[in-house]
């Protein structure tokens, strides 16, 4: 079982999700979605979700892999819009035949090297985005120094494991041990006057590269809860909250999902959440969605436990550099020129794609 430690999320992949329908969105179903094929392109219509296009078709990796494979077209994993085409991956992981190439960058566009080695560093047991087990240090690790090299392939890297994840906010980047630390999620800043002082210094201390992974956030309950159905955050007022202890909680407290509202529980281990469940200690679990379903399908207990759709969120994993690291936003513009062209060639899926697989395999 792949497991999740300190701030991190989405250990493999997938989720669910759903919208409102009054908002002229899609929602939840698979019925338009029958006819579909993997190795295909598809037309989203009224009524389709990725999860349900996912389920139609078989799709392993399920919901999350169907988004990975069209970042190009979507911002969002949960919301679709009608006429978006998207690519279904085949069966051994791959896109159907379209060629995307990354558009030419010029001499001038290339942020300037600087005269000394960029440091990076990242931790150990976070598969498959960080692990020194992993082929080139895994999916995120392997993305930072493709990224860093199309965007300036005279820049010297070093990148170092260091297996205490909580130093690295705290300490190492701050002291200037290193410029820049990786896979980090990011709150939404916009709403930083209503974090918690741990979570908002990810605003306020430190700047962040573009996205370099999206991934889902899941909200589970059991069959026959009066929680099954609820649409709203505010639904979950006065319930006890379940989140596995050593994840982010940001996004808890951006929808005000913390006292008094809720009675959040971090229990010690994904294990512990699932049986305070059943056992009626707490109401809801949410952390990823697909450590959490890997979870309770291990664990046996997949037939009585429902996911509550229309609470599906989303977080993104970036690269984080002190605001005041002289060079911390040469490094990033480096680091995000890399990305675009990642992404435009089509590198960037096929890095998740191995990355992804070699994890299942381990």
């Amino acid at each position: 079982m792949t497991k999740c430690f300190s701030d991190k999320s989405s250990c493999v992949l997938a989720a669910s999700a759903v919208m409102a329908l009054s908002t002229g969105l899609l929602s939840l179903s698979a019925t338009h979605a029958q006819a579909q094929q993997l190795c295909s392109e598809y037309t989203v219509v009224r009524g389709d979700t990725l999860s349900g296009i996912a389920g139609a078709v078989d799709l392993r990796g399920g919901f999350q892999f169907l988004f990975d494979a069209n970042t190009d077209v979507l911002a969002n994993p949960n919301l679709l819009e009608v006429g978006q085409v998207l690519k279904i991956p085949c069966a051994d992981g791959s896109l159907p035949s379209v060629t995307r190439i990354a558009a030419p960058v010029s001499a001038s566009s290339v942020p300037a090297a600087t005269n000394r080695a960029a440091s990076f560093v990242t931790a150990s047991g976070y598969a498959p985005f960080t692990d020194e087990d992993l082929p080139e240090g895994g999916m995120i690790t392997q993305m930072v120094s493709r990224a860093m090299e199309l965007g300036n392939p005279d820049q010297e890297i070093r990148i170092v494991f260091i297996n205490d994840w909580g130093s690295h906010l705290t300490e190492l980047l701050p002291s200037g041990a290193f410029d820049m630390g990786f896979p980090w999620f990011l709150p939404d800043c916009s709403r930083v006057d209503i974090l918690s002082e741990p979570n908002a210094m990810r605003c306020t201390d430190f700047d962040a590269s573009e996205p370099f992974y999206e991934a889902a956030v899941g909200y589970y309950t059991l069959v026959g809860s009066p929680y099954a159905g609820v649409t709203e955050y505010t639904q979950l007022y006065g319930a006890t909250l379940c989140r596995p202890d050593g994840w982010f909680s940001f996004d808890l407290e951006g929808e005000r999902l913390v006292a008094p509202n809720v009675e959040l529980v971090f229990a010690r281990s994904e294990e512990a959440c699932w049986e305070q469940l059943q056992a009626g200690e707490v109401d809801v679990i949410t952390y990823d969605a697909l450590p959490a379903e890997e979870d309770y399908t291990e664990m046996g207990i997949a037939d009585q436990i429902t996911d509550i759709p229309a609470l599906a969120s989303s977080v993104t994993l970036h690269v984080f550099t002190p605001k005041d690291n002289p060079n911390g936003r040469a490094y990033l513009d480096m680091i995000n020129t890399g990305l675009e062209e990642l992404r435009l060639s089509g590198e960037w899926f096929q890095i998740v794609r191995s990355q992804i697989q070699e994890t299942n395999q381990n």
